[in-house]
């Protein structure tokens, strides 16, 4: 009976000495310790995302150039001839430099020539030419900002928060990165428990075989024995496939130079378990939230656009003005003679424009949604500041429980350990029973995982609480 039921499930056994081969490399002696610290360091010198950030502050400042574009001296010029019937009917060449400035002045300078026989009388100049020079304001409208003075105040505000940027990015990073570390090293360590005691299993159950064939146990323990074994599997099997699952998303985050993808080898194993491991709540840290929560880097970002959009406000408002601008250029003959010499004063040509519309309707409808926009950001701001609050009250909290419970979990396991070699030596005396063991190592596997799930707990928490503070970005 017992050879038939031996005979029966041979490819269970199989399977057990499969599955014990494949993850014999967790007991390798050539393995390699991939430390926390050093995954770290990988992502972020590595990791595409982390290169991204880095190129949020080029952006800043590649939008400041951009803006200032709005400052740059242009050069203009402008030509037209006309002839028919063998005659200069006119050419008009004209060309200049003009040069914007902060204070919404333009300056310009500039030399035209006009000839023809049709020439428009106004267009007439001196045989050499006119030199002119002047400049043109906007007394209305733009005498204290305009669009480019804001466009360019927006990109050094911009350009502040690209920083900010920068550190939200990271620390979403570094977050994500930690929690996929500490998911690794809890599957890697789940596999290590359940290899022990698919192994522990299996031995016992050919102790009991071997106790059966000879009569010192009845056949039932064997069929229990092997049931052990069987569960024993699926438990490794089960570990393997998280263990699996997770090593692939720790491969996410380890790149060469941002562009190559790197591979974690079977010789690669996380920290070993210990209690060194558990870190305790900073107390430190949280009476520091108040102070640390201002230099948050979603809150300076946020703080950022509000100030952005200020800018807008105070553009809106310069915008109810009329627009009056004002121009004069001094004219000069170019002459052999130093033009200077030949400058009269009352040689110079100005103009005046003006225009204001009657209600205004688009400018006091663009201000009121501008202030509205304020509004609802100053509210957003309030809002989310709060909501950091919470989340580093709630990430302390966490914390100072995995704390308290590695150390219990530790405890239990240690507990758990010693009913079992109690239990596993009144079995070899005959005053136990195979179901005893299996309730027994039942609670201490149990109690071995969840001493390891609190320990990755901790870390995560741990870095749960710098996250909230936004302190994971350098």
């Amino acid at each position: 009976m017992i050879d038939n039921c031996f005979t029966y499930r041979k490819h269970f056994l199989f399977s057990s000495f499969f599955l014990l081969f494949f993850v014999s490399t967790f007991s390798q002696n050539n393995t390699t310790v991939f430390t926390f610290d050093e995954f770290i360091n990988l992502v972020k010198s590595n990791h595409p995302i982390a290169i991204q950030a880095n190129l949020q502050v080029e952006k800043g400042q590649a939008y400041i150039l951009k803006s200032r574009g709005g400052f740059d001296p242009k050069l203009y010029g402008t030509a037209g001839q006309k002839y028919f019937d063998e005659k200069q009917y006119y050419s008009l060449i004209n060309g200049g430099i003009k040069v914007p400035t902060w204070f919404g002045i333009t300056v310009e300078a500039g030399y035209q020539t006009n000839e023809g026989i049709f020439l428009n009388p106004e267009n007439k100049d001196p045989l050499n030419g006119l030199w002119n020079a002047g400049l043109s304001v906007n007394l209305g409208k733009g005498l204290f900002i305009d669009e480019r003075r804001a466009e360019l105040k927006k990109a050094k505000i911009y350009a502040n928060s690209t920083e900010a940027q920068q550190r939200v990015i990271l620390n979403d990073l570094l977050y994500q990165s930690t929690i996929v570390y500490w998911e690794w090293f809890k599957a890697y360590h789940k596999v290590a428990i359940y290899q022990n005691a698919l192994s522990n299993a299996q031995i016992r159950f050919t102790g009991v075989k071997t106790e059966a064939r000879l009569g010192n146990k009845p056949s039932i323990d064997t069929l229990e024995s092997l049931i052990l074994v069987q569960n024993r599997q699926i438990g490794l099997q089960q570990a393997l496939l998280e263990y699996r699952n997770n090593t692939n998303l720790l491969q996410i985050y380890m790149w060469q130079e941002g562009i190559i993808p790197l591979e974690v080898d079977y010789t690669i194993v996380p920290v070993a378990i210990d209690t060194s491991l558990i870190q305790t709540a900073s107390r430190e840290l949280l009476i520091q939230s108040d102070s640390l929560i201002s230099t948050h880097p979603e809150l300076i970002k946020y703080a950022y656009l509000i100030d952005m959009e200020r800018i807008d406000l105070r553009l809106d408002r310069e915008n109810l003005k009329p627009t009056i601008e004002l121009k004069y250029n001094a004219l000069a003959d170019n002459t052999f003679a130093n033009t200077f010499d030949t400058y009269n004063i009352n040689n110079y040509k100005w103009g005046a424009e003006f225009s204001f519309p009657i209600f205004i309707r688009k400018e006091r409808g663009e201000l009121r949604l501008t202030k509205l926009e304020i509004r609802d950001m100053e509210a957003g701001f309030a809002d989310k500041t709060q909501f950091v609050r919470y989340k580093i009250n709630s990430a302390y909290n966490s914390w100072d429980i995995s704390y308290s419970q590695a150390f219990l979990y530790n405890s239990a396991q240690n507990n758990y350990e010693s009913l079992l070699d109690a239990e596993l030596r009144l079995f070899s005396i005959g005053e136990s029973s195979i179901f005893m063991i299996n309730s027994r190592e039942k609670n201490f596997i149990y109690s071995q995982i969840e001493f390891v799930n609190s320990l990755a707990e901790n870390r995560k928490a741990e870095v749960k609480m710098k996250y909230a503070l936004g302190l994971l970005a350098p």
